[in-house]
């Protein structure tokens, strides 16, 4: 069953919900220039709310960080840190890390990835996003006559995770054509810039009806 992570928390609210309506996956942006960008205080403090239901795991979602600030987040106890853009080469040996690497897409079958995908074993999942990072757009999978998924997209013991323009309206066709492992949705879920608790129940019953 594909599974569910709900982005850009930064409200109690936002932790009631996603506790409340079983999502799989929480997770909490730490980039300045993202309207959803919240402060290490108060995502330690959303955390300890959102391990009172220990079968949602935290990601932490950041752009091309230092090696300290993916220490500090690994410190603050998440379960997996999502890195757009570069990843620091120390990072992608030390053992004791769960990364998911994060990789925006065109609407293209022709994609190399050889040059997208890190192989290191630290890298436990794929976010395959669209264009722009939290644009809200697709990468253009919608028309199945004209956009083939590649299948190599899907590396052997890692994690799709199909993210981008997600929403209650177009998920189920999304995990029909796509058969990620998660759907990643952040602004599919949210009412005048903020996370709405019925949209986040809606989207999640999509899924697991699906």
């Amino acid at each position: 069953m594909t599974k569910v992570k709900i982005c850009g928390l930064s409200r109690l609210e936002d932790i009631e919900a996603v506790n409340a309506y079983g999502a799989d996956y929480a997770g909490f942006v730490f980039f300045e220039k993202s309207k959803r960008n919240v402060s290490y205080e108060k995502a330690e403090m959303l955390i300890k709310e959102l391990k009172k239901n220990p079968s949602i795991q935290s990601v932490a979602v950041c752009v091309s960080p230092s090696k300290d600030e993916v220490n500090r987040l690994k410190d603050m106890g998440f379960d997996f840190i999502q890195i757009h853009g570069t990843i620091p080469m120390n990072c992608q040996s030390d053992g004791g890390l769960a990364l998911w690497q994060a990789v925006n897409i065109a609407g293209s079958t022709d994609v190399n990835v050889e040059e997208l995908f890190i192989k290191s074993s630290n890298i436990r999942g794929y976010v395959v996003d669209g264009a722009e990072y939290g644009s809200g757009k697709t990468f253009g999978w919608e028309d199945e006559k004209t956009f083939a998924f590649p299948e190599k997209l899907k590396i052997h013991n890692r994690q799709f995770i199909l993210a981008g323009g997600l929403n209650i309206e177009n998920v189920q066709n999304g995990i029909r054509i796509l058969h990620p492992d998660v759907v990643d949705v952040s602004s599919g879920v949210e009412r005048n810039g903020v996370k709405d608790a019925d949209l986040i129940r809606k989207f999640i019953s999509a899924v697991k009806h699906c």
